[in-house]
Protein backbone atom coordinates (compact mmCIF):
# COMPACT_ATOMS: atom_id res chain seq x y z
CA UNK A 1 0.00 0.00 0.00
CA UNK A 2 2.58 2.53 1.01
CA UNK A 3 4.11 1.50 -2.25
CA UNK A 4 1.49 2.33 -4.03
CA UNK A 5 0.52 5.44 -2.67
CA UNK A 6 4.46 6.36 -3.55
CA UNK A 7 4.07 5.66 -7.12
CA UNK A 8 0.91 8.19 -7.12
CA UNK A 9 2.99 10.69 -5.35
CA UNK A 10 5.50 10.84 -7.76
CA UNK A 11 2.59 10.74 -10.59
CA UNK A 12 1.21 13.43 -9.22
CA UNK A 13 4.91 15.47 -8.77
CA UNK A 14 6.06 14.34 -13.05
CA UNK A 15 2.58 14.71 -14.70
CA UNK A 16 2.76 18.73 -14.34
CA UNK A 17 6.34 19.86 -15.35
CA UNK A 18 5.73 16.98 -18.49
CA UNK A 19 2.68 19.18 -19.66
CA UNK A 20 4.02 22.79 -19.02
CA UNK A 21 7.38 21.70 -21.46
CA UNK A 22 5.25 20.21 -23.82
CA UNK A 23 2.54 23.36 -24.04
CA UNK A 24 5.35 25.92 -22.79
CA UNK A 25 5.80 27.57 -26.36
CA UNK A 26 2.11 26.98 -27.65
CA UNK A 27 1.23 28.90 -24.55
CA UNK A 28 3.40 31.96 -25.52
CA UNK A 29 2.28 35.47 -25.85
CA UNK A 30 2.40 39.15 -25.25
CA UNK A 31 2.00 40.47 -21.45
CA UNK A 32 2.33 43.77 -21.93
CA UNK A 33 0.42 46.78 -23.49
CA UNK A 34 3.83 48.04 -25.19
CA UNK A 35 3.43 48.89 -28.50
CA UNK A 36 6.63 48.20 -30.12
CA UNK A 37 7.02 43.81 -30.06
CA UNK A 38 9.96 41.80 -30.49
CA UNK A 39 11.31 38.23 -30.69
CA UNK A 40 14.50 37.23 -30.20
CA UNK A 41 15.71 34.29 -33.70
CA UNK A 42 18.79 32.25 -33.55
CA UNK A 43 20.76 29.18 -31.20
CA UNK A 44 22.46 28.69 -28.25
CA UNK A 45 24.03 32.00 -27.68
CA UNK A 46 20.65 34.03 -28.70
CA UNK A 47 18.67 31.64 -25.88
CA UNK A 48 20.99 32.51 -23.17
CA UNK A 49 18.83 31.47 -19.96
CA UNK A 50 20.36 34.47 -17.27
CA UNK A 51 19.68 37.55 -18.28
CA UNK A 52 20.27 37.01 -21.91
CA UNK A 53 20.54 40.23 -24.26
CA UNK A 54 16.58 40.17 -24.83
CA UNK A 55 15.89 40.10 -21.17
CA UNK A 56 18.01 43.72 -20.79
CA UNK A 57 16.65 45.29 -23.56
CA UNK A 58 13.55 44.99 -22.70
CA UNK A 59 14.26 46.55 -19.52
CA UNK A 60 15.96 49.27 -20.77
CA UNK A 61 13.41 49.65 -23.63
CA UNK A 62 9.73 51.15 -21.93
CA UNK A 63 8.26 50.65 -25.49
CA UNK A 64 9.46 47.10 -26.07
CA UNK A 65 8.24 43.81 -25.58
CA UNK A 66 10.87 40.83 -25.97
CA UNK A 67 9.52 37.24 -26.32
CA UNK A 68 12.73 34.46 -26.97
CA UNK A 69 12.24 32.05 -29.67
CA UNK A 70 16.04 30.74 -29.33
CA UNK A 71 16.50 27.07 -29.58
CA UNK A 72 19.53 25.33 -28.13
CA UNK A 73 21.56 23.42 -31.96
CA UNK A 74 19.77 25.27 -34.56
CA UNK A 75 20.85 25.83 -37.84
CA UNK A 76 19.90 28.30 -39.96
CA UNK A 77 17.28 26.47 -41.69
CA UNK A 78 15.96 25.51 -38.68
CA UNK A 79 16.25 29.07 -37.34
CA UNK A 80 14.28 30.11 -40.33
CA UNK A 81 11.51 27.64 -39.89
CA UNK A 82 11.26 28.18 -36.42
CA UNK A 83 11.08 32.06 -37.10
CA UNK A 84 8.24 30.90 -39.53
CA UNK A 85 6.34 28.24 -37.51
CA UNK A 86 6.59 29.72 -34.15
CA UNK A 87 6.23 33.36 -35.06
CA UNK A 88 4.98 34.70 -38.06
CA UNK A 89 2.12 31.84 -37.58
CA UNK A 90 1.66 32.18 -34.17
CA UNK A 91 -1.61 34.42 -33.50
CA UNK A 92 -0.48 35.02 -30.12
CA UNK A 93 2.66 36.60 -31.15
CA UNK A 94 2.37 37.85 -34.50
CA UNK A 95 -1.36 39.68 -35.39
CA UNK A 96 -1.36 43.40 -37.32
CA UNK A 97 -3.23 46.08 -34.97
CA UNK A 98 -2.80 49.45 -35.31
CA UNK A 99 0.04 51.03 -33.56
CA UNK A 100 1.91 47.97 -32.85
CA UNK A 101 5.43 47.52 -34.49
CA UNK A 102 6.91 44.49 -35.12
CA UNK A 103 10.61 43.58 -34.99
CA UNK A 104 12.81 40.36 -35.23
CA UNK A 105 16.26 40.01 -33.55
CA UNK A 106 18.13 37.69 -35.93
CA UNK A 107 21.09 36.01 -33.98
CA UNK A 108 22.41 32.65 -35.33
CA UNK A 109 24.36 30.67 -38.19
CA UNK A 110 27.66 29.78 -36.16
CA UNK A 111 26.27 26.04 -35.76
CA UNK A 112 26.61 25.52 -39.90
CA UNK A 113 29.44 28.24 -39.92
CA UNK A 114 31.36 25.89 -41.80
CA UNK A 115 29.13 26.45 -44.97
CA UNK A 116 28.55 30.51 -44.72
CA UNK A 117 27.16 30.78 -48.15
CA UNK A 118 24.43 27.92 -47.08
CA UNK A 119 23.33 30.13 -44.04
CA UNK A 120 23.73 33.46 -45.54
CA UNK A 121 21.17 32.10 -47.77
CA UNK A 122 18.47 31.37 -44.88
CA UNK A 123 19.10 34.32 -43.32
CA UNK A 124 18.18 36.08 -46.45
CA UNK A 125 15.26 33.83 -47.09
CA UNK A 126 14.12 34.55 -43.61
CA UNK A 127 14.78 38.61 -44.17
CA UNK A 128 12.50 38.54 -47.25
CA UNK A 129 9.86 37.00 -45.04
CA UNK A 130 9.83 38.96 -42.25
CA UNK A 131 9.33 41.87 -44.53
CA UNK A 132 6.79 40.49 -46.73
CA UNK A 133 4.87 39.69 -43.34
CA UNK A 134 5.44 43.72 -41.98
CA UNK A 135 8.50 42.82 -39.71
CA UNK A 136 11.12 45.06 -39.65
CA UNK A 137 14.66 43.09 -39.07
CA UNK A 138 17.24 43.86 -36.60
CA UNK A 139 20.46 41.68 -38.22
CA UNK A 140 22.96 40.94 -35.34
CA UNK A 141 26.70 39.50 -36.71
CA UNK A 142 27.63 36.83 -35.25
CA UNK A 143 30.01 37.17 -31.87
CA UNK A 144 33.61 36.55 -31.51
CA UNK A 145 34.25 33.46 -30.80
CA UNK A 146 37.21 30.47 -30.59
CA UNK A 147 39.78 29.07 -28.63
CA UNK A 148 43.41 27.89 -29.75
CA UNK A 149 42.27 24.95 -27.52
CA UNK A 150 39.83 23.90 -30.48
CA UNK A 151 42.49 21.72 -32.32
CA UNK A 152 40.23 21.42 -35.43
CA UNK A 153 38.60 24.55 -36.30
CA UNK A 154 41.10 27.07 -34.51
CA UNK A 155 44.63 26.06 -33.85
CA UNK A 156 47.14 26.92 -36.57
CA UNK A 157 46.23 27.98 -40.08
CA UNK A 158 42.67 25.88 -39.56
CA UNK A 159 41.47 29.21 -37.89
CA UNK A 160 42.41 31.69 -40.82
CA UNK A 161 39.11 29.36 -42.61
CA UNK A 162 36.91 29.72 -39.77
CA UNK A 163 37.79 33.15 -39.23
CA UNK A 164 37.44 33.81 -42.79
CA UNK A 165 33.87 31.95 -42.65
CA UNK A 166 32.71 33.77 -40.03
CA UNK A 167 33.38 36.90 -41.31
CA UNK A 168 31.37 36.12 -44.65
CA UNK A 169 28.26 35.98 -42.68
CA UNK A 170 28.95 38.63 -40.29
CA UNK A 171 29.54 41.46 -43.64
CA UNK A 172 26.47 39.82 -45.45
CA UNK A 173 24.59 40.52 -41.93
CA UNK A 174 26.28 44.01 -42.14
CA UNK A 175 25.36 44.56 -45.63
CA UNK A 176 28.87 44.72 -46.96
CA UNK A 177 28.81 41.77 -49.67
CA UNK A 178 27.43 41.87 -52.79
CA UNK A 179 25.19 38.90 -53.50
CA UNK A 180 27.65 37.20 -55.88
CA UNK A 181 29.84 37.74 -52.10
CA UNK A 182 27.95 36.54 -49.84
CA UNK A 183 25.59 33.68 -51.63
CA UNK A 184 28.53 31.90 -53.92
CA UNK A 185 26.32 29.71 -56.28
CA UNK A 186 23.22 30.12 -54.37
CA UNK A 187 23.64 33.93 -55.47
CA UNK A 188 22.19 32.55 -59.73
CA UNK A 189 22.13 35.91 -61.66
CA UNK A 190 21.52 38.31 -58.84
CA UNK A 191 23.60 41.48 -59.34
CA UNK A 192 22.65 43.52 -56.24
CA UNK A 193 20.10 43.22 -53.14
CA UNK A 194 16.14 44.47 -53.68
CA UNK A 195 14.50 45.79 -50.92
CA UNK A 196 13.79 43.61 -48.08
CA UNK A 197 16.66 41.60 -48.77
CA UNK A 198 18.61 43.17 -45.83
CA UNK A 199 18.13 43.90 -42.18
CA UNK A 200 16.47 47.41 -40.90
CA UNK A 201 19.28 47.32 -38.97
CA UNK A 202 22.77 46.36 -38.62
CA UNK A 203 24.19 45.88 -35.32
CA UNK A 204 27.99 44.49 -35.60
CA UNK A 205 28.77 42.36 -32.66
CA UNK A 206 31.92 40.65 -34.27
CA UNK A 207 34.01 43.85 -33.82
CA UNK A 208 32.72 45.15 -30.10
CA UNK A 209 34.01 45.57 -26.70
CA UNK A 210 33.38 41.14 -26.83
CA UNK A 211 36.48 41.04 -28.98
CA UNK A 212 39.85 39.93 -27.33
CA UNK A 213 41.55 42.97 -28.99
CA UNK A 214 44.65 43.06 -26.97
CA UNK A 215 45.37 39.35 -27.54
CA UNK A 216 48.60 38.06 -28.24
CA UNK A 217 49.23 37.54 -32.45
CA UNK A 218 50.76 34.51 -33.74
CA UNK A 219 54.11 33.87 -34.59
CA UNK A 220 54.54 34.62 -38.42
CA UNK A 221 57.18 31.81 -39.65
CA UNK A 222 55.15 28.47 -38.85
CA UNK A 223 51.51 29.96 -40.09
CA UNK A 224 53.41 31.03 -43.01
CA UNK A 225 55.10 27.72 -43.47
CA UNK A 226 52.04 26.09 -43.58
CA UNK A 227 49.65 28.68 -45.51
CA UNK A 228 52.50 27.84 -48.69
CA UNK A 229 52.39 23.74 -47.58
CA UNK A 230 48.82 24.00 -48.16
CA UNK A 231 47.90 22.99 -51.55
CA UNK A 232 44.30 24.43 -50.25
CA UNK A 233 45.71 28.12 -50.24
CA UNK A 234 47.92 27.41 -52.90
CA UNK A 235 45.76 26.93 -55.39
CA UNK A 236 43.41 30.04 -54.22
CA UNK A 237 45.98 32.37 -54.76
CA UNK A 238 47.35 30.84 -58.30
CA UNK A 239 44.10 31.70 -60.05
CA UNK A 240 44.87 35.61 -58.93
CA UNK A 241 46.88 37.71 -61.43
CA UNK A 242 50.71 36.99 -60.82
CA UNK A 243 51.16 40.44 -60.12
CA UNK A 244 48.49 40.25 -57.17
CA UNK A 245 49.63 36.94 -55.55
CA UNK A 246 52.04 38.21 -53.18
CA UNK A 247 49.95 41.04 -51.69
CA UNK A 248 47.32 38.09 -51.18
CA UNK A 249 49.53 36.04 -49.28
CA UNK A 250 51.11 38.31 -46.76
CA UNK A 251 47.19 39.60 -46.28
CA UNK A 252 46.75 36.46 -45.47
CA UNK A 253 49.50 35.33 -43.67
CA UNK A 254 48.85 38.91 -41.28
CA UNK A 255 44.47 37.57 -40.83
CA UNK A 256 46.00 33.95 -39.73
CA UNK A 257 48.41 35.65 -37.07
CA UNK A 258 45.77 38.01 -35.46
CA UNK A 259 42.67 35.56 -35.48
CA UNK A 260 42.92 35.63 -31.54
CA UNK A 261 42.13 39.00 -32.18
CA UNK A 262 38.44 37.95 -32.83
CA UNK A 263 37.98 35.51 -30.28
CA UNK A 264 35.72 36.08 -27.43
CA UNK A 265 37.34 38.01 -24.01
CA UNK A 266 38.48 35.18 -21.47
CA UNK A 267 35.93 37.78 -18.69
CA UNK A 268 33.11 37.56 -21.18
CA UNK A 269 32.84 33.45 -21.28
CA UNK A 270 30.23 32.11 -19.62
CA UNK A 271 30.57 27.91 -19.80
CA UNK A 272 33.69 27.55 -23.14
CA UNK A 273 35.07 30.09 -25.20
CA UNK A 274 31.78 30.30 -27.76
CA UNK A 275 29.05 31.60 -25.54
CA UNK A 276 28.81 35.20 -23.27
CA UNK A 277 28.25 35.42 -20.02
CA UNK A 278 25.60 37.46 -18.42
CA UNK A 279 28.16 40.87 -18.58
CA UNK A 280 28.65 39.74 -22.79
CA UNK A 281 24.96 39.60 -23.24
CA UNK A 282 24.88 43.21 -21.75
CA UNK A 283 27.33 44.80 -23.65
CA UNK A 284 25.34 43.16 -27.06
CA UNK A 285 22.11 44.43 -25.26
CA UNK A 286 24.08 48.01 -24.91
CA UNK A 287 25.41 47.77 -28.44
CA UNK A 288 21.91 47.56 -30.01
CA UNK A 289 20.29 50.00 -28.02
CA UNK A 290 22.90 52.38 -29.22
CA UNK A 291 21.23 51.78 -32.88
CA UNK A 292 18.09 51.61 -31.52
CA UNK A 293 14.98 53.64 -33.19
CA UNK A 294 13.42 55.82 -31.18
CA UNK A 295 10.11 54.08 -31.13
CA UNK A 296 11.75 51.56 -28.80
CA UNK A 297 11.94 54.66 -26.19
CA UNK A 298 15.65 53.11 -24.74
CA UNK A 299 17.59 54.41 -22.34
CA UNK A 300 20.44 52.94 -22.47
CA UNK A 301 22.23 54.03 -19.43
CA UNK A 302 20.05 51.69 -17.85
CA UNK A 303 21.98 49.06 -19.26
CA UNK A 304 25.21 50.28 -17.05
CA UNK A 305 23.03 50.70 -13.91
Amino acid sequence: MKRLFMSMLIGFAVVPVTLSARTMESAVGWKTARPVKAVVVGASIAAYYAGNFGEQLQGACSNLEVVNLAHQKDKAREIRHRFEEKFLKNRGLFRRAPGREYWALVLGGLNEIWAPERVNLQLLVMFRKAHAAGVKVAGLSLTPWGSDGDRRRWRGIAGLQTHLDTRKVVDFVLGRLSPKEALGRYAGDMRQWADGDLPDLKVDLWDSDLRDRNARIRPAAPLKKALHRSLKWRRRVGRLPKNERKAQWNRLLDTARKVPRHYLRRDLRSFDSTHPNREGHRIIAARICAHAPASWGCDCSALDR
